[in-house]
């Protein structure tokens, strides 16, 4: 268990984390944060596998200083240029012609918004638009702030069909927001969806790229979890299908797009930023030089270990450990929950790809009448279980909690010891599906046989 002290600011200045505002309260109220087991942001916090670091440790000495490229260390670029395109089973010969690849440092979430400052200032008439999908990753966190100022539209995802988007719907979002605007309009599409754990398929994927592509918009996509699919499940690659789309149009009249991979999902080191930009060579140049304008590359010691753990059998070899360890987590929480927390099938959706899963919160928690309607079932749990989950529609630090539809994510990056145990906690607390119902109580001693 880690120890969040660790991890959470304590101190006199106010912090925009949702999270660390419920632990500090808990900890006001006589809670202990060594006892309380985390499941809520996407952060393992165990450490990258012992060959990355072993990297790290001797990298050379030149990765110390600066880096004349504002697309990373030119060993990593060179590494990312063979491991995409083999990941993603494209095709070499379109390689600097119709795409290329630069190492992202500094989060997938910051190129997310020098795209979409670069398209504001290539298109400034218009208002733009922001297309994501609902329940989703935190888009709007990043798009829709004061200083880019773009609109929110969303495509629906409903348990019904398997969290699976519906092309048809999107073209009609899209087909709504381009009747508005002249402005820039972005697609963004999850393939390997966060929260639900759903594999888009690819004929459904191919559907909203050509909507996408007749409304003349930007598709991002989001590859965080490309590389995080349960062992029997094969990822649809969004960014191979696009290019295919892409081949048909004339290449004076393709739109902008940019595919995202995120290196610190997979290798457990998110605090090292880093990850791979895809993209159409101008798009590439035009975000490089956004970069250069706010910060040099960075991360650069962390930049050549990945480098270098990417170019060895034993990375492919983590991975493949790794998604055999999710799915085995997966199993086991959904077992948990449909069976000792009593959960209906139709109320856990475990997915087959990402580190989460989604639960309903039960029903009791969220009716009007509930006591614990105004504090929240995440509160609730960590007041009585010690557990903390996470929500399952992400929202922007120092934002309200978007509205989730009665769901709670689970993510499953804790060890199989501490997820059994949290799952356990929940239910030795009463919190399960058809406990009695509670109202907030002080927090419990940390023990696992707790008592409602």
């Amino acid at each position: 268990m880690i120890e969040l002290e660790t991890v959470a600011a304590r101190g006199p200045l106010r912090t925009p984390y949702d999270d660390v505002a419920l632990l500090a309260a808990h900890r006001a109220a006589g809670g202990d944060l060594s006892e309380v087991i985390y499941l809520s942001l996407g952060e393992t916090w165990h450490g990258p596998p012992r060959g990355l670091l072993a990297h790290l440790a001797a990298v050379p000495a030149h990765a110390h200083g600066y880096v004349l490229s504002p697309y990373g260390l030119p060993e990593l670029q060179t590494v990312l240029r063979r491991w995409i395109p083999t990941s993603h089973r494209l095709d070499p010969v379109g390689l600097h012609r119709d795409y290329d690849v630069a190492a992202c440092h500094g989060s997938t979430r910051a190129a997310m918004f020098d795209l979409g400052r670069w398209l504001r200032q290539e298109q400034p008439a218009g208002r733009p638009v922001l297309i994501c999908p609902s329940p989703g990753w935190d888009y709007p966190g990043v798009y829709a702030t004061p200083t880019l100022g773009y609109d929110v539209h969303r495509y629906t995802l409903k348990p019904q069909d398997g969290f699976q988007p519906d092309p048809a719907a999107v073209a009609e979002v899209l087909h709504r927001a381009r009747a508005r605007t002249r402005g820039p309009i972005i697609l963004a599409i999850n393939a390997q969806h966060n929260p639900t754990g759903a594999n888009w398929t690819p004929p459904r994927v191919r559907g909203m790229i050509r909507a996408g592509l007749d409304a003349h918009a930007v598709v991002l996509i989001d590859d965080a979890y490309y590389g995080l699919t349960d062992p029997d499940t094969e990822p649809t690659s969004a960014l191979a299908i696009l290019l295919d789309e892409l081949a048909a149009q004339p290449a004076g009249r393709r739109p902008p797009w940019l595919a995202v991979r995120s290196l610190g999902k997979q290798f457990h080191c998110n605090g090292w930023g880093i990850g791979a930009l895809t993209a159409a060579p101008r798009t590439l140049e035009a975000l490089g030089q956004l970069a250069t304008e706010r910060t040099y590359a960075s991360a650069i010691p962390a930049q050549a270990a990945l480098a270098r753990w990417l170019a060895e059998d034993a990375s492919t070899e983590f991975l493949t450990q790794q998604r055999a360890a999710y799915a085995a987590k997966r199993r086991t929480a959904t077992h948990l929950l449909t069976g000792r927390l009593g959960y209906p099938p139709d109320a856990v959706v475990g997915g087959c790809c990402t580190a989460y899963l989604l639960a309903r919160i039960p029903y009791r928690y969220t009716r009007p009448d509930a006591e614990v309607a105004a504090t929240g079932y995440r509160e609730l749990v960590l007041a009585r279980a010690l557990v903390l989950l996470g929500e399952a529609h992400m929202t922007s630090p120092g934002r309200a909690v978007n509205a989730a539809g009665g769901w709670i994510r689970i993510h499953l990056g804790a060890t199989a010891q501490d997820l059994t145990q949290a799952l356990e906690r929940i239910a030795n607390a009463g919190l399960g599906w058809q406990a009695p119902a509670v109202s907030r109580t002080t927090p419990s001693s940390g023990k696992d046989a707790l008592t409602p």
